[in-house]
Order: structure tokens, then C-alpha cells, then sequence
């Protein structure tokens, strides 16, 4: 029997499904997956009711003029987290393209939109860091 190839996620790229855009992302930083129920809810003090659990992912893609981060932390800004809440999906392609795994975010808004370094006369990639926080995740 063949040993697996350790080396298969060299090649992987990461995208983002979020309503109907579809955006290529350089790097997921943060992805975590409650493992067997051990990260339960908080009570909210205020009503004694369970809250859900919460956690941040990281995007990370190349500044452009395509503005659908720029648009939806606008919208936490202008409307509130409620009005801004959305459903999202992590994918990840492998080197042919094809999908290989994909992690739907559950109610996810945006809590912090990062510009890279900017340098003058560098070559290094000027990058856009959306941070989500969201309340369940689950792999499909």
C-alpha cells in the first residue's frame, strides 16, 4: 500500500462563497472546529439565556477594486452586527481546482477589516485581512 502524499496541500487554494460572490482568498487564518461539544455556550448575564459560542477566522486576499469586504464591514458600521449577519462558506480547491473540503461559518459579520503594509517600491503583494467572527461552523 502506497503511503499518502504528505505534500498535497502545497498546492491548495481557499475561497469564500458569500451570497453570490465567489472570491479567491491567499491564506484562512483561524478555522476552529469545536471538538466532541467541549466548547459549550455562555449565559448571557443579562437574560440567563445560553449565547453561542464565539470565534474569529481571518481572511486574507489581495487588495483590488472588488469591494464586497469593504461593503459588508460597512454594513456592521451602518446597520448593526444583526442586519450584517450572513452565512459564508470556506472552501478549499485542490491544485486541479475541485473542491476538497468546505466549512459553512453560521452566522458570521465582520469585526475587523485590515489593509497589509503599504511600501513604496516594495514587491511584496498589497493585502486585505477581513476578520469574521461567527457563531457555529460545520464541515461539508
Amino acid at each position: 500500500m502506497a503511503l499518502p502524499d504528505q505534500d498535497s496541500a502545497v498546492g491548495h487554494s481557499f475561497g469564500l462563497e458569500l451570497d453570490d460572490v465567489d472570491l479567491r482568498l491567499l491564506e484562512v487564518e483561524g478555522l476552529v472546529l469545536s471538538i466532541f461539544g467541549l466548547e459549550r455556550s455562555t449565559m448571557d448575564v443579562a437574560t440567563t439565556t445560553p449565547r453561542p459560542t464565539r470565534r474569529a477566522v481571518t481572511l486574507v486576499r489581495p487588495l483590488s477594486r472588488e469591494s464586497t469586504f469593504a461593503d459588508w464591514a460597512h454594513r456592521v458600521e451602518a446597520q448593526g452586527v444583526e442586519a450584517a449577519r450572513r452565512s459564508a462558506t470556506v472552501v478549499v480547491f485542490a491544485v486541479d481546482g475541485s473542491p476538497v473540503a468546505r466549512y459553512h461559518l453560521e452566522n458570521a459579520w465582520p469585526s475587523k477589516l485590515e489593509i497589509g503594509s503599504l511600501m513604496s517600491g516594495g514587491s511584496r503583494v498589497v493585502v486585505e485581512k477581513l476578520t469574521l467572527t461567527y457563531e457555529d461552523v460545520a464541515v461539508g
